[in-house]
């Protein structure tokens, strides 16, 4: 019986199939009559910006890019609705920019580091609404510290390590020294920078200071960051400079290869390493240490503040922002954003607390807003603490992104009031930290290599892939 039926299915399958075949034929093609009302999107995004008056910079779109059901998915009542319904499908999002009190949108393909204002200030809402007392902040920011030091895999290798030290003559600048540093971090792996002495004693220890620099291939031998070393030193502070990864006098790997996710890393070992170096001489005072850089240099200053207790003062310069975390992999390039199951730049700075902080922004880079946005959310957490004060904002309003020297005052001013420095013979007649006692010395001085008595080591690591295997770095890790 079961074989009977068997065989009548497999008789009708038979008949059916082509039946079903010949029906498929038939149906019309009736695509082309069906309304997608697609248009180009440039073309969707000029009626846009002339709909809700602004601007928008859409030439990274291809002017061939079709989007379907194009005026359908604007929001006549919210412009960033209305970007992300056209942008996101098509993995591209609109950057917004300050420019000088004239505001624009630029459109460009998505970058995970990147979010509008409008966003920034939602992330800011969600994570406010995690504490609402000192107990409670103190539970997130554990919690924070211990992510962040995972997202960058300093959690893979030694929390201790006394690594070769490198040092090159100090040459004589009337104020300060200058010494040039080589200092191996990891087995083959160096931070190469400078140490700026301070002529000048003092009843007690001196202050030391950590200066990484932001993006410029001379790294630590940028002018800004030399300036501001020899003015640290000429006040009685110890400097430190440090180039990040790939960059500097003495590149130990080509500048290529600081854009990958060796760099954050890198960069936040170094700033750790040579703490634990500074920290031993005996010249130095360990309750006043402090931290500045100015862009990529001021990630660094607020993730390193983050997660190392021993920085008892921070200057983070025009990077602090609730919409922007840093365009480069060494600010962007591990998973440290989403530390916490998410964070931001603010909160990140928050973390200091209840140290003394300054941030320093500008009008013309995306921490415009820092006075009306970013500074009230690190304020309320230092109100945690009862020192509201400890945090100050010194804002440029038709400032560039940089570290120039209206911004350099502000810091010299901040450290010399805070740690109560020796400021005789530094200050004008117009009442501004003189930096004209400072030297500014040529990139090929500065490489330490070049030291007479100073050999490279011969167990330098000196490809790419050592590097890998010395940190353990996996690409794409969690």
């Amino acid at each position: 019986m079961k074989k009977h039926f068997l065989t009548v299915f497999a008789a009708i399958l038979l008949l059916a199939v082509p039946a079903f075949a010949q029906q498929q034929r038939q149906q019309p093609d009736v695509s082309k009559y069906v309304n997608t009302f697609s248009r180009p999107l440039r073309d969707v995004l000029a009626d846009v910006a002339e709909q809700f008056g602004v601007r928008i910079n859409a030439g990274s779109v291809p002017a061939d890019l079709m989007v379907d059901f194009a005026d359908f998915r604007i929001r006549p009542w919210d412009l960033e609705q209305t970007l992300e319904a056209l942008l996101w499908p098509f993995g591209f999002n609109a950057e917004w920019n300050n420019g000088n009190g004239n505001p624009y949108y630029s459109v460009s393909r998505f970058r995970h580091s990147r979010r509008n204002p409008y966003e920034g200030q939602e992330l800011l809402d969600y994570l406010s609404s995690k504490y609402d007392d000192q107990a409670s902040w103190e539970a997130r920011k554990a919690v924070l510290r211990a992510d962040i030091r995972h997202s960058v895999g300093l959690d893979k290798v030694p929390a201790q390590f006394d690594g070769k030290v490198f040092l090159s003559k100090k040459r004589n600048y009337g104020k300060y020294y200058v010494q040039d540093l080589a200092l191996e971090i990891l087995p083959g792996l160096y931070s190469f920078g400078a140490i700026y002495w301070p002529k000048k004693t003092s009843k007690g220890a001196h202050p030391l200071v950590i200066n990484p620099h932001g993006h410029n291939n001379a790294g630590h031998g940028a002018e800004v960051v030399q300036r501001r070393c020899a003015m640290q030193a000429s006040m009685g502070c110890i400097a430190i400079s440090f180039s990040m990864f790939c960059n500097g006098p003495s590149p130990q790997f080509p500048a290529a290869y600081h854009k990958t996710g060796l760099a954050q890393p890198y960069n936040i070992l170094c700033a750790e390493r040579l703490l634990d170096y500074a920290l031993k001489f005996k010249e130095v005072d360990p309750t006043r240490v402090g931290i500045t850089g100015c862009s990529g240099g001021g990630s660094q200053s607020m993730f390193v503040t983050a997660i190392d207790d021993r920085i008892t003062l921070s200057i983070p310069v025009v990077m602090m922002s609730s919409y922007f975390a840093g365009g480069c992999e060494c600010e962007s390039g591990t998973m440290l954003p989403l530390s916490g199951g998410g964070t931001s730049n603010p909160e990140i700075a928050s973390m200091c607390a209840p140290r003394p902080m300054l941030l320093v922004s500008d009008g013309g880079d995306w921490t415009a807003m820092n006075p009306e946005i970013e500074i009230p959310y690190v304020k309320r957490i230092y109100g945690f603490y009862g020192v509201s004060d400890n945090i100050e904002n010194v804002h440029f309003p038709l400032g560039q992104h940089n570290y120039d020297a209206d911004k350099r005052q502000a810091a010299y001013e901040f450290l010399a009031r805070k740690w109560n420095l020796n400021t005789n013979g530094l200050i004008g007649a117009d009442g501004r930290f003189d930096e004209s006692g400072t030297v500014v010395e040529a990139l090929a001085d500065m490489n330490i290599w070049n030291a007479k008595g100073v050999t490279k080591p011969a167990d330098m690591i000196e490809d790419i892939d050592g590097v890998v295997a010395v940190m353990h770095w996996e690409k794409d890790a969690k």
